[in-house]
């Protein structure tokens, strides 16, 4: 994201969608990565016994985002959903690999 302009000196919308573009594939690239975690946390969730849905872990990690998106000056509701959904598909994830 080191090539990002500042959004105030895009002087046309052709301009701020080429930066909003550039923005998505780096989500998307850390959302692969964050996905490669979760790969990695089946192998040790199996090797520990653990379930797919550690719900106390959920509701932490659904703290951390919202307080980090109030933080950030984010709308932390935005934050909460998009996380959730998130959450969501890596157990489903998981516990096609671990097995209900």
């Amino acid at each position: 994201m080191d090539s990002l302009v500042p959004p105030e000196t895009c002087n046309s919308m052709a301009e701020l969608r080429v930066q909003i573009d550039a923005i998505d594939v780096e989500l998307i690239t850390l959302l692969v990565t964050r996905s490669r975690y979760i790969d990695r946390a089946v192998d040790l969730k199996r090797i520990e016994g653990l379930p797919a849905r550690i719900a106390d872990r959920v509701e932490e990690v659904l703290d951390k985002v919202s307080a980090t998106a109030i933080e950030l000056e984010l709308d932390p509701d935005l934050v909460h959903s998009l996380w959730t959904e998130l959450i969501e598909w890596s157990i489903a994830r998981e516990t096609k690999e671990l097995g209900a």
